[in-house]
């Protein structure tokens, strides 16, 4: 056992250190801000000390990101597997590629960076509600629907990001699992009018997720800036640069908190791989693929 927890501390010591200094400076941070600015009361629930209320925020993301891979994970999996082969894959024929944990843990940074784009734009959708305006903050405290939309996106970061990882969850089970389907059975393809493909199910799911928390996080971060700027008058130029180059960065900050969701997610790889397999054998999803491309 002590041999067990002893390796996979090596295996994840990079990305430990990186996650342990990033947190260090974040809390830092905080505390300086908390020192310039004093006790700030806005929100209507948490501690009413905007400080403490920030940390408390921001650290409650990795314990809820992990709640959520792992629940969006087991729930998902096999409603993903039901829409690709009962929905959209009449005509493909599916099976196993045979998977194994990678030896070295690589790409936890880029496994968190598209939830954490989702969950950006999902929060800058959901901070426009006025009406969660009126929930979350005190009454005294009234400085207009910029900032009212900036602190509400705030506080909703750990449901969104939640929400992102629960999402990626299933294709991430999904694409470790090795299922995989040809279309060579299709009639456009053995006529020659389309191409023969070989691809992975929870790689299709992750080529639509991917696109689409690149495209929508940038729309959205593009309207957020303008509305910003469009009610805020009097500010100084240095002020609209740092607005323009700090809000981009946003994604990437929520990306190093996730991370540690991505060790979980390796270190469970062999349980998760066979739960999604099971699921798989139910869908009678079983065995290699017998001349994928359709050449014999």
């Amino acid at each position: 056992m002590k041999g067990k927890l002893l390796n996979s501390l090596l295996r994840y010591k990079k990305w430990l250190v990186i996650w342990i200094i990033f947190i260090i400076l974040f809390c830092t941070t905080l505390i300086i801000n908390a020192g310039i600015i004093g006790t700030i009361n806005i929100y209507a629930i948490l501690t009413h000390n905007f400080a403490i209320d920030t940390a408390l925020i921001f650290l409650s993301i990795p314990i809820i990101s992990i709640i959520a891979f792992i629940i969006g994970g087991y729930i998902f999996t096999p409603l993903f597997i039901f829409i690709h082969k009962k929905v959209l894959g009449r005509n493909l024929i599916y099976g196993i590629r045979e998977m194994q944990r990678p030896k070295d843990f690589k790409g936890a940074f880029m496994n968190s960076l598209f939830p954490a784009l989702l969950a950006v734009n999902l929060g800058i959708l959901l901070s426009d509600e006025s009406v969660l305006y009126d929930l979350l903050f005190v009454d005294s405290f009234q400085p207009g629907s910029a900032i009212y939309q900036i602190l509400t996106l705030l506080i909703l970061f750990p449901l969104v990001c939640g929400i992102g990882i629960g999402v990626f969850s299933a294709a991430y089970f999904l694409l470790e699992s090795g299922i995989e389907y040809t279309n060579k059975e299709q009639k456009k393809v053995r006529r020659g009018a389309f191409p023969t493909e070989i691809r992975s199910i929870g790689g299709f799911y992750l080529y639509y997720f991917k696109g689409y928390a690149g495209i929508s996080v940038v729309i959205s971060l593009i309207t957020l800036i303008i509305s910003f700027f469009s009610v805020l008058e009097g500010l100084s130029i240095v002020t609209y640069i740092m607005n323009i180059f700090l809000w981009p960065l946003v994604p990437f900050i929520i990306t190093f908190f996730m991370i540690p969701v991505f060790i979980i997610q390796d270190f469970t790889y062999e349980r998760r791989k066979k739960y999604t397999l099971k699921w798989a054998e139910k869908f009678e999803i079983q065995g290699q693929l017998e001349d994928p491309l359709g050449l014999n």
